[in-house]
């Protein structure tokens, strides 16, 4: 059941996600500023360090399937993008041990990674132009800008799903 739990509140993030990204699109000229919202990543790395490295994983294949199916010009980017980070945040916190700070620092620099990593994926394979102070000024800080202040909302109120899940779990 608690397994349900996690999937739906991921489902209903990336729905959010989809959102947040269709309702603020803005321009300034002809630049496009792009806000690009990572509640589902955030989570997934949430639960990477406050359940299990397992759940995470699984959540990541899913969710991350789920987000190139969705949004699909090239598959298994967000699948294999997600994967890695949750790697990588279970090898880091296995030294910090859930370290509120270093949680918030590293999940919003996981966002960075992300977002450096699929540029360059698709820049690779030639589907985008990229402009290195373009990229920076209207996609990173834009994004970063963001999901800082999702990050600030959604982080307690995820730690204490967790928190609340757990507790019914152990009582019974």
């Amino acid at each position: 059941m608690r397994s349900l739990y996690y999937f739906l509140i991921g489902i209903v993030l990336f729905y959010i996600d989809t959102v947040i990204g269709l309702v603020i699109p803005m321009q300034i000229g002809q630049k496009d500023i792009i806000f690009v919202p990572h509640l589902t990543l955030m989570y997934i790395l949430i639960i990477c360090v406050y359940r299990s490295f397992n759940v995470a994983m699984i959540l990541g294949a899913v969710l991350g399937l789920i987000t190139d199916i969705y949004f699909g010009s090239f598959y298994g980017l967000y699948l294999f993008g997600y994967i890695l980070l949750v790697v990588l945040m279970d090898f880091f916190f296995r030294s910090f041990y859930r370290d509120k700070v270093m949680l918030f620092i590293a999940t919003w620099a996981s966002i960075l990674v992300l977002e450096i990593y699929v540029a360059i994926i698709y820049a690779t394979l030639g589907l985008i132009h990229f402009n290195l102070v373009d990229f920076v000024l209207f996609r990173i800080l834009p994004t970063l800008l963001l999901n800082f202040l999702l990050l600030l909302i959604v982080f307690p109120l995820i730690t204490k799903f967790l928190r609340k899940v757990q507790i019914k779990i152990d009582s019974k």
